[in-house]
């Protein structure tokens, strides 16, 4: 399979983003990714136009990304320009001096089309039925609720971090009461202009873009979170993001860089960001926001991909899945182990795995414990790759990431203790509920492994009357009903079900005397 990599640049109003992605087959990766904080935006909200200095920055930073992209050899080439652009009055004198040495063309995107591609990264990276996906960029922000998983209303709002800082705050210095109140009410109205339809959906709130990020990785840092910097699917509550925004309006720059962690380029822009997303949060009436790491980029990607913007045929859960086996391992191998687990889940514990997300995290840990990750092949328990909570995996909640590490790290059975120790951090993201669950997963994995290796791969003919579970080697009972079913052992089992199950191994024998008929 041939290789091929895909650049996307992104100018943004703040900064602007190259990433570049290799892709083989249905699995990809990225292989380089650069910011340059251009701030193409900043002075130009009197006048809307584009100065001559964000002009220089700019043209600097397209030049660096042009020679990554002749570095990296890339196949193909996306740049687009999102709300700065847009709106200046001087657009064709931006293209055409920015655009004049490359060997691209720089796309500006309309509000809609740049509300389509968060929506589109979003809608690829995490689960999302009902909703609204709302992306802050330096000059705008856009809307996109989310009905069924199908992007229904898009509205584009002139609200973005650069832009308000610098029309309502003086530069370099904290913003006083009198300016953070007139922010406010500027906010409030701006708000009040987004269509009904838009406010009509129950929302579960997904934020995009730099700011979001930022305040992701500030919670984090605060609380010391085990998964730190892992933003991807973080939960941010409401009224931590307020106790956070009241830190960040009282520091300093500097302040804001050495105890938080800010960026020097963000530290100035971060109090309206936030101001914004903490009054976004309340015209929704939400108390919460779930962070999406992908959002306009990624949406190019994926567009580029799939080969368009067809409907979702699988989950971004199943589709990570499918991507990891086959990357380390093959799709198909696990299958039957799958199914084993699967069955026997469905037999053990009926109520729970009646519900699909469950059904999805139990596959995930059995078609994973087939692949090399999560075992030294020669020592079983010594190196334990946590890949779930080191990589942005898209489709799987950070509780549910955690889930999965522990289930396959239990059901290689290291000792409980170093378990327990070596853990700690992770399993006290968990509710009590989680943790039965990581169990079960490990369990019945075991269990899984257990039966085929018993019955040489192929799959056993299980069968289960409390506290009796069967599980039969099928041998060449197909072809032949003569044969026998013959107790082989019997063992009594933990599978967390309050009582031992009793498992009877079966194989099919034929009978003694050796004479059968067909």
């Amino acid at each position: 399979m041939s290789l091929e990599k895909i650049a996307i640049i992104d100018i943004g109003s703040n900064s602007m983003r190259l990433e570049i992605l290799a892709r083989r087959g249905s699995d990809y990766w990225l292989v380089e990714k650069q910011k340059e904080t251009a701030r193409i935006s900043s002075g130009m909200y009197n006048e809307t136009t584009i100065t001559r200095e964000s002009l220089e920055r700019a043209k600097l930073a397209l030049e660096k990304f042009s020679s990554l992209i002749a570095f990296h050899r890339a196949d193909h080439i996306r740049c687009v320009a999102t709300s700065a652009v847009r709106d200046a009055k001087n657009q064709a004198d931006v293209l055409e001096l920015l655009g004049s040495n490359l060997p691209y063309k720089i796309e500006v995107l309309s509000g809609e089309e740049e509300a389509f591609y968060s929506y589109f990264g979003v809608k690829n990276s995490l689960d999302l039925d009902d909703g609204v996906v709302f992306d802050v960029g330096g000059g705008s922000t856009e809307f996109i609720s989310v009905r069924k998983g199908q992007m229904d209303t898009v509205c584009t709002l002139p609200l973005g971090a650069v832009r308000l800082t610098e029309l309502f705050f003086r530069k370099n210095q904290g913003p006083t009461t009198r300016e953070w109140k007139k922010l406010e009410k500027h906010i409030d109205r701006v708000l009040s202009e987004a269509p009904s339809s838009l406010l009509s959906s129950a929302p579960r709130l997904v934020g995009v873009g730099g700011t979001v990020r930022q305040i992701a990785r500030i919670s984090q840092r605060l609380q010391k979170y085990p998964l730190y910097p892992i933003v991807h699917q973080y939960v941010v509550q409401k009224r931590e993001m307020d106790r956070i925004m009241t830190s960040v309006r009282e520091m300093s720059f500097s302040q804001r860089s050495e105890v938080l962690g800010i960026p020097r380029d963000r530290a100035d822009i971060l109090p309206a960001g936030i101001l914004l997303i903490s009054r976004i949060l309340d015209l929704f009436r939400s108390e919460s926001l779930t962070v999406s790491q992908q959002g306009l980029r990624y949406g190019l990607f994926m567009e580029y991909y799939r080969g368009g913007r067809e409907k979702f045929s699988e989950s971004p859960a199943k589709l990570t899945l499918r991507r990891i086996s086959r990357k380390y391992g093959s799709y198909r191998d696990s299958r039957n182990h799958r199914k084993l687990t699967l069955a026997l889940g469905m037999a053990l514990y009926p109520d729970t795995f009646s519900d699909p997300r469950q059904r999805i995290l139990l596959s995930t840990v059995s078609t994973l414990s087939m692949t090399p990750l999560y075992f030294h092949p020669v020592t079983d328990t010594s190196n334990i790759g946590p890949l779930f909570l080191e990589e942005d995996l898209q489709g799987f909640s950070h509780p549910e990431r955690v889930m999965i590490t522990l289930a396959l790290i239990r059901s290689r059975n290291p000792q409980e203790q170093d378990f327990r120790k070596n853990m700690k951090p992770f399993s006290d993201m968990l509710t009590p509920d989680q943790i039965n669950k990581v169990n079960h997963y490990a369990r019945l994995t075991t269990l899984a492994r257990d039966a085929l290796l018993f019955s040489g791969g192929r799959s056993p003919v299980l069968s289960y009357t409390d506290p009796y579970l069967m599980i039969a080697d099928p041998g060449n009972s197909d072809e032949d009903n003569h044969f026998e079913s013959t107790l082989i052992q019997t063992q009594e089992r933990d599978l967390g079900k309050g009582r031992n199950v009793i498992i009877q191994w079966m194989r099919y024998v034929p009978p003694q005397g050796g004479a059968h008929h067909h």
